[in-house]
Parts: structure tokens; sequence; C-alpha cells
């Protein structure tokens, strides 16, 4: 299966930015600089929630790492849910060219690499503890960065709806919209429940900071809404 979230960070080395203090660990957050570098998205939760989410996401983190984050969450007996992103850094710290268009092969054997790690992290979400899981996807970014957007529309036009889909295993796919914040769609399988959120429809330029990649608060604040929207239309533990 392919897959490649695009959550971007500048920095080809990995800072842990926010790490709030937490009083809800059997709801985690793992990722990168998405969640990291402002701790916005973390916020508008809390406000929504009235909890404090352990975050876990680290800025600069690869696929890889995000797994470690995950495997570290799902050592809670306990845990419910879980909230990632991931797999840019993969592409924004390596020499591959995936700005070109159409996508190179190479841009396409480093999005089969991500994908293979993902898959393994929603199969280990699976046989874990938590049964609820929103995976954010990514939204358009801006210049410099928006020969990457291409990218971007192909995970996911062309690859979430593979991976998010577990009907071939004897799951029931959904999908629906979280008014003014975007649309998701995942699949349930027994009481594992797992979504993809797709931000692209309402963060605009304006949402994004100068480099082109990372949310202001007004995106910070949509990205929140949005897994909040789909965490409440799941009836997700939260």
């Amino acid at each position: 299966m392919l897959l490649a979230t695009l959550a971007m960070t500048s920095v080809g080395c990995t800072w842990n930015f926010t790490n709030p203090p937490s009083n809800e660990k059997d709801v985690q957050i793992v990722g990168d600089s998405v969640f990291d570098l402002s701790g916005d998205i973390h916020s508008v939760l809390n406000g929504l929630s009235g909890k404090s989410y352990k975050d876990r996401s680290v800025s600069g983190a690869k696929i890889a790492a995000i797994d470690g984050q995950l495997a570290q969450a799902e050592n809670r007996a306990t845990l419910k849910t879980v909230i990632a992103d991931g797999g840019a850094n993969d592409i924004l710290q390596s020499s591959v060219d995936c700005d070109s268009d159409p996508l190179t092969s190479a841009c396409l054997n480093l999005i089969d690499y991500v994908a293979d790690v993902q898959w393994n992290m929603i199969v280990d979400m699976y046989y874990g503890p938590s049964n609820d899981h929103v995976w954010l996807g990514y939204y358009h970014v801006k210049a410099p960065e928006a020969e990457k957007n291409e990218a971007i529309d192909y995970v996911h036009d062309s690859i979430y709806p593979d991976m998010f889909d577990l009907s071939p295993y004897g799951g029931i796919t959904y999908a629906g919209t979280v008014a003014g914040y975007g649309d998701f769609e995942g699949s349930t399988l027994g009481a594992f429940n797992i979504a993809v959120a797709d931000p692209r429809g309402s963060i605009v330029p304006g949402d994004l900071k100068s480099d082109g990649i990372h949310p202001k608060y007004s995106g910070s604040d949509k990205l929140g809404n949005l897994i909040w929207g789909v965490m409440v239309d799941q009836d997700m533990y939260r």
C-alpha cells in the first residue's frame, strides 16, 4: 500500500518544542511539527474537550520516529484514542525530488516506504489497546513549497481511499464532512475505528506561515476543529 502524509517541517533535526502537561493520557497525539511546533492544535482540542491530551509529537520527526511515538503510546494498557500525522519529513529531509510534475519514480518509491511504515502503524493500532484513531491528512501548502501539492493530492485522492478502507478485511467504510473544516473517510472493523481527515477544502494560504508549510493559529484552529468533528461524529473517546 502507498501513503505519504505531508505533515512538514523545514528543519532537518528533531526538537520537542511543545510538551504540555496532560491530564488525559488515554488520548494521545503522535506526529511532527504540525502538532508540535506551536502546540496550537493541542490547545484547540483542550478547549473543545476540557482535557489536556498527552502529546508525544516532535518537530522534525520522520515516519519511523512517529512509529516509535506510537509504540510508546500503545504501551499504555488503558489507551483509547490516538491522533496522528506524519511522513513529510522523510521527503523534506531526503534528496529525492518530489516537486516535479509528474511525480518521479524516486518520489513514488519514497512514498511507498512511508506507506509501508504507516500500514504497520495501523496494524499495531488494531492489535493495541486503542480503538479510536484519527489520522490528520495534509492541506495544500503555498509558495515556496507549493510544488508539493501534487504529491498531497495524489495521497489524498489515490492512496488514502485504499489505506483507510478495511472492507477487504470485513470492515465497514464511512465518510462525512465537518462543516467549515473539511472531510473525512474511514472504516470500522469490530471495535476498531480509524479515520483520515482531509483539510484541503478549508485551509487557505492566509492560514499558513511564511514558510508555506506550518499553520498559523487560524489554520491550527481549523485542524483542531476538524479532528474534533471526526471524533464527535464517530463517537470516539475524547
